[in-house]
């Protein structure tokens, strides 16, 4: 006997195909920034590699500064060069190259930056904790406060 009944879910009703409303506003590109201003905007005329400085004509200014930015990290003794263990790499670094506008002079101030890639460390082959020693305001109040309660002179 083949008797089985088969119900029949209610079927939701389709909504009629409705067309979707347009604006009918004329449409106008802002006139704020033209894209040939906008370039000029976005693009500080800015070195982004070494590879870069090599092919500009104020070569020798980016040569100079960057010789500059090197002394100053070695007399400040910001790093020490290091040999390497056996199989181990260091991290990559780069320049950052910035052009800067003084307000008293016309001529522009050419600033330069040595930066580690940091991005490409990893946990436990480059570092093995992170821990950077930061008090906190509340903690310096409390100090400053007893040090005035009990009279004590902070050096």
């Amino acid at each position: 006997m083949d008797d089985d009944v088969h119900e029949q879910s209610p079927v939701a009703e389709v909504p009629p195909n409705i067309p979707l409303k347009r604006s009918t506003r004329d449409r106008h590109p802002s006139t704020r920034y033209f894209v040939d201003d906008y370039v000029l905007l976005t693009d500080g005329g800015e070195p982004e590699s070494y590879e870069e400085v090599t092919g500009y004509e104020n070569k020798m200014k980016w040569v100079d500064v960057m010789q500059d930015e090197m002394k100053s990290l070695h007399e400040n003794h910001s790093f020490e060069p290091v040999k390497l263990p056996k199989g181990k790499r260091s991290l990559k670094n780069g320049w950052v190259y910035r052009v800067k506008q003084e307000k008293h002079t016309s001529q522009p101030r050419y600033k330069v930056r040595l930066v580690v890639k940091g991005f490409s460390q990893k946990k436990s082959i480059d570092f093995d904790e992170i821990f950077s020693p930061v008090i906190k305001m509340s903690s310096i109040r409390v100090v400053l406060g007893l040090t005035t309660s009990i009279d004590l002179e902070i050096e």
